[in-house]
């Protein structure tokens, strides 16, 4: 993932709260299965490797962060089983078979709970953070974001 998007996830995380997280989470592990497929396309097999190494790992975060309370988690369980055995093989074949296949699984959770998330009006976890809003600014074919006052020191960790 190039420094631009690990840029923007960076930010959005320090804004979102617990099911914008999640959230934020499918998206960085579809950006990762997408690059995957990108390595892949372009020959370079090491990256292929490491692109779905690092999407196991975003799998198995999920994975662990599953709550038995609630009957949806084994079956999200299973759903996340099966994407991590498809990146497992993928891995293993150095080919992306059933890649496109993991793909689905993950973007159908991924609109659901965006879906949840709009529901969801519960603070952000991250507290001491900047504030960041859109359209304050504009450069030559983009927007940026830019914060509410760049010279705050009372941000981050409070020890």
């Amino acid at each position: 993932m190039d420094k631009e998007k690990q840029r923007d996830f960076t930010m959005r995380i320090t804004q979102a709260n617990r099911t914008e997280l999640l959230v934020i989470t499918y998206d960085i592990l579809l950006e990762e299965i997408d690059e995957a497929g990108r390595n892949f396309k372009a020959g370079d097999i090491t990256e292929y490797v490491r692109s779905m190494k690092s999407a196991q790992r975003f799998v198995a975060e999920l994975m662990s962060t599953l709550d038995y309370k609630y009957p949806v988690s084994a079956q999200l369980l299973r759903l996340y089983e099966y994407v991590q055995r498809v990146l497992i093989k993928g891995e293993m074949a150095k080919k992306p078979e059933n890649l496109d296949s993991a793909r689905n699984v993950i973007t159908g959770l991924r609109n659901a709970f965006a879906k949840v998330a709009q529901t969801d009006d519960s603070a952000p976890l991250m507290e001491n953070t900047q504030s960041v809003f859109a359209g304050l600014t504009y450069g030559k074919g983009s927007l940026n974001e830019t914060d509410l006052d760049p010279n705050a020191t009372n941000r981050g960790f409070l020890a």
